[in-house]
């Protein structure tokens, strides 16, 4: 698939608490930001946002592909920003792309050093990826993981710093490091970088993930299932047993 130099990538991160879109050029020119109001407003504030950016930039006859944060993170939010990423896909015949917040979030990391992006994902249960920072370059280390506290406990090695929800949590132990706490909001912005590289790298010839020819191949990446889908679960298993 060829995309023109001057096409246009929007970035949607809706998978934490705040909110963001992002507009850019394929050839890596950031144009355009747009933030949430404060607090879980992304189903009001989405739509409303993308038309702006779009509108602002005159860019909807251009726009090549939308890019979304797909989690973990919140289950509702996540599932606003990839539904709404699919619809924009479908109605303009173009790619869809997800990403992995926690990469969004490492983004984020301004020192050398090797970091975990730490997610509190309630209930003692956390989201983890490992990332090595040099000069500005993020390399992952590991996929996304669902763990426990004690998992966490037991995998963290000497060095390691952290940023994320599950960093501030007043039970996170109090002999790991952790970096400044804005670093833990995942921005459009820097999700739109990632987006961009993604894209050259598949016009490239790298192998395209699901959604990217197929939009609704594209879903939310949740490492478990939600607490009202466990509270249904259990309450099925109570009724089976009686």
């Amino acid at each position: 698939m060829k995309i023109s130099p001057d096409g246009y990538i929007l970035m949607i991160e809706t998978s934490q608490r705040s909110g963001s879109v992002a507009l850019g050029t394929y050839d890596g020119e950031s144009r355009d930001e747009e933030l949430f109001s404060p607090g879980l407003v992304h189903g009001k504030e989405l739509l409303p946002r993308i038309d702006t950016i779009i509108e602002r930039n005159q860019a909807k006859a251009r726009l090549a592909v939308v890019a979304v944060s797909i989690g973990p993170g919140s289950f509702t939010g996540t599932r606003i920003g990839v539904s709404a990423a699919k619809a924009i896909a479908w109605s303009l015949k173009i790619p869809a792309l997800g990403i992995s917040s926690l990469d969004v979030i490492a983004s984020n990391i301004e020192e050398d050093g090797k970091w975990g992006v730490v997610l509190d994902a309630s209930g003692g249960d956390l989201d983890l990826a490992l990332f090595e920072i040099s000069q500005g370059n993020v390399l992952r280390l590991d996929e996304d993981q669902a763990l426990n506290k004690e998992q966490f406990s037991a995998l963290i090695e000497p060095g390691t710093r952290f940023i994320g929800s599950g960093s501030r949590a007043a039970d996170f132990p109090a002999h790991l490091e952790t970096g400044p706490e804005n670093w833990d909001i995942p921005r459009a912005c820097h999700g739109l970088k990632i987006a961009n590289s993604l894209v050259h790298e598949i016009v490239a010839g790298s192998a395209p993930p699901p959604g990217w020819e197929q939009p609704h191949l594209l879903n939310p990446r949740y490492l478990r299932v939600s607490r009202a889908e466990e509270v249904r679960r259990r309450r099925i298993a109570g009724e089976e047993q009686a």
